[in-house]
């Protein structure tokens, strides 16, 4: 048999919309791996975000789809200044008014994806698209497509698993499983989500407004074993091992083949030295002053001792917003002490401080030179760092950051920061364990195993096209011509279509323990008749008895008598 005809090609839509381009690139790297067997592979997101996918990397992508204006600048940097200042040991509420603020592009999104579906001539077979698009969703219910939703780690209120504390993303800091932690944490990991539960239902409430108003009744389809594909941007080593349905799969590090070279400032600054400490704590992350200050005072020390003989910090114009640049610091240039101000270093007037605005991460981290890193412990950081092997100094700001901090460190790959209470001298401290340790050390045996874990992990990509394949195909067969359901999905397990009742096999544990119940009642009956007439019944047993013994006299004294 022809393999086109029984693998033929089909369009796939890629969607990403809010969250910036750590979001669209694991989406786009499974877009690559489809394209690569022969998909069509088209990409939908706002206005704005279409030179993600302008440059040599993503020629894969054949067509490009707006859906109106995203989030302006004023409205992001609220929201990562406020989920920089939010601690997660004090509540979950703060993070509902950024996320009202990403719903807000739902109904603009819902309007564009049906656009584009109910169009003979632009509807996929198939969508993939980051969790933030919730409007994803909606087309699979409303069209039966399949779709994909691509996550930096395992998503809140779905896939629950007993021995994991909390809520992916609402964790506390040093949660890892219910192995490891005490009965006061896993505690507090539950009631932090209980505490918020008024701001949790008014969320609720303000999203099923905002769909009724959009003409959408139904809730938001998020079934706890889910009926479509879900893929983590993570592996296992990082990740944590847990149970999941067959439509769930970790498959990440979802990672470009190809990586921005180096230019030739960072090239010439890598190569002249042997021992770089690189700083990248998000595009997006403003610190303040004060933060910084500890920074340099904590890398100043260890660049005194020979531990760091080079810094990049990759610092971008939102990150400086509250920087001093008049401060001044006595530093070591060229064997002297020589007194300079901030802002002469962030000019990079220090020879052995850079300062870009931008920097070509994964070359840094490719390198030789490149000894600690420096992060933030997000999910596209932590995986670059472990795929290039590079041990961390994490300090988890939000969401996933915190988890993978906590990870990171039970991995044996990192020290950690919080980033509230986190020390020049801690920065020092910690810094120099993991110099020190070197290659051959602990730290360094680990950051090989996981690196090697991460090569082979890398690979998954091809394993998310494979299941991709597989929803594409087994949904196009299995509706008739007038959408009905022939036949239920075939990676969804029985017990998603089935009563608690019946799938948790209750109603077997009730009958069950009906019927022990009745053999132990029929006995008991039995006992206290028994004994309610022990006499009459103790007379009878006598009396039968002494027949059966009189029986065997009269047997044994005929034998005698016949001489047998």
């Amino acid at each position: 048999m022809d393999s086109s005809h029984v693998h033929p090609s089909r369009k796939i839509l890629l969607v990403v919309t809010t969250g910036g381009f750590t979001h669209a690139g694991p989406v786009l790297e499974i877009g690559r791996a489809l394209a690569e067997r022969g998909h069509v592979i088209e990409f939908a997101t706002l206005d704005g975000q279409e030179s993600w996918i302008k440059s040599n990397q993503y020629g894969f992508v054949t067509k490009i789809h707006t859906m109106g204006p995203g989030p302006t600048s004023e409205q992001l940097n609220d929201h990562y200044r406020r989920m920089q200042a939010w601690d997660v040991r004090k509540g979950i509420e703060p993070t509902f008014i950024s996320k009202s603020m990403f719903d807000s592009y739902w109904p603009q999104t819902y309007d564009g994806l049906k656009k584009i579906i109910e169009d003979p001539k632009t509807r996929p077979t198939m969508i993939v698209a980051d969790f933030f698009v919730e409007a994803a969703n909606d087309m699979h219910v409303e069209y039966n497509i399949p779709i994909a939703i691509v996550c930096p780690s395992w998503p809140p209120l779905q896939l629950p698993c007993p021995y994991i504390p909390g809520q992916p993303g609402f964790q506390l800091p040093g949660t890892m499983t219910s192995e490891d932690a005490s009965m006061w944490l896993r505690l507090k990991n539950e009631i932090i989500i209980l505490l918020d539960l008024p701001a949790i239902m008014r969320l609720f409430s303000r999203t099923r407004q905002m769909r009724e108003q959009h003409g959408v009744f139904r809730p938001i389809h998020k079934p706890k074993k889910p009926d479509y594909l879900i893929f983590v941007n993570s592996f296992v080593g990082l990740e944590i091992p847990r149970d999941l349905p067959p439509t769930c799969a970790p498959v990440g590090p979802l990672l470009s083949p190809i990586w921005d070279p180096l230019d030739s400032k960072c090239e010439g600054f890598l190569y002249s030295r042997i021992s770089v400490l690189y700083i990248a704590l998000g595009t997006h992350i403003i610190l303040p002053h004060e933060d910084v200050t500890k920074i340099l005072i904590g890398v100043g020390r260890l660049m005194e001792e020979g531990l760091v003989d080079g810094v990049i910090w990759a610092t971008p114009k939102t990150g400086r917003h509250d920087i001093d640049t008049s401060r001044r610091f006595n530093t070591t240039i060229e064997g002297k002490m020589t007194d300079i101000s901030l802002a002469d270093m962030l000019a990079n007037k220090h020879p052995d401080w850079m300062f870009p605005f931008f920097a070509p991460q994964r070359a840094i981290l490719d390198h030789t030179s490149t000894r600690l890193y420096f992060t933030h412990g997000g999910g596209s950081s932590a995986n670059e760092a472990l795929y290039h092997g590079k041990p961390m100094l994490s300090m988890g700001i939000f969401f996933d950051q915190t988890a993978n901090t906590t990870r990171l460190v039970a991995g044996g790959v990192a020290e950690s920061l919080d980033k509230f209470t986190f020390t020049s001298d801690e920065i020092y401290m910690k810094s120099k364990k993991i110099l020190d340790s070197g290659e051959e050390g602990l730290y360094g045996q680990n950051v090989l195993r996981l690196q090697r874990i991460a090569h082979v992990a890398a690979r998954r990509k091809s394993h998310a096209a494979d299941l991709i394949d597989e929803a594409m195909y087994d949904n196009e067969l299995r509706f008739d011509q007038n959408g009905r359901e022939l036949r239920p999905m075939h990676l969804q397990t029985a017990d998603s279509r089935m009563s608690a009742w019946k799938a948790n096999n209750w109603d077997l544990w009730t009958v069950s323990a009906f019927g022990l119940v009745v053999v132990v009642g029929s006995m008991g009956f039995v006992a206290k008749q028994f004994w309610n007439h022990r006499e009459f019944m103790v007379g009878k047993l006598l009396r039968l008895h002494c027949l059966v013994s009189g029986g065997w006299r009269i047997v044994e004294t005929n034998l005698v008598n016949q001489n047998i």
